[in-house]
């Protein structure tokens, strides 16, 4: 399994949430509550399913997730589904935390702008 090379903790959280007729992979950091979602699957798995059932925790009632330390842990598995979805989370999480920080970092910046603005018409 590839490791994440964006800056993470390793007690962020890999989600997974199964419906009848697929999966829904999601990225949680830890001490926040926010869900960044990483892909869908076209179809539901049940070694998917079992994977994260066995080696995860029931969160929330919803699915079941797993630390990035335990994903690192458990590692690949001998059938190719699971090894699909392992490969493709470290990159789908890169990608988003990299879109969520700079979508962070454009927030601030038009809140300075406008604050800015705001102080600027206040001294005319």
């Amino acid at each position: 399994m590839k490791k994440i090379n964006m800056k993470h903790d390793n007690k962020d959280r890999i989600i997974c949430v199964s419906e009848s007729d697929k999966h829904k992979f999601y990225y949680q950091p830890v001490d926040t509550g926010v869900r960044l979602w990483l892909f869908d699957t076209k179809n539901f798995s049940g070694s998917v399913f079992a994977f994260f059932r066995k080696y995860g925790r029931c969160f929330d009632g919803v699915g079941f997730s797993m630390t990035v330390r335990e994903l690192y842990e458990v590692g690949n598995d001998h059938n190719v589904k699971i090894n699909k979805i392992l490969d493709r989370i470290p990159a789908q999480a890169e990608y988003v935390l990299r879109e969520h920080d700079e979508f962070i970092q454009m927030l601030c910046i038009t809140a300075k702008k406008h604050i800015h603005n705001c102080d600027f018409d206040r001294v005319a």
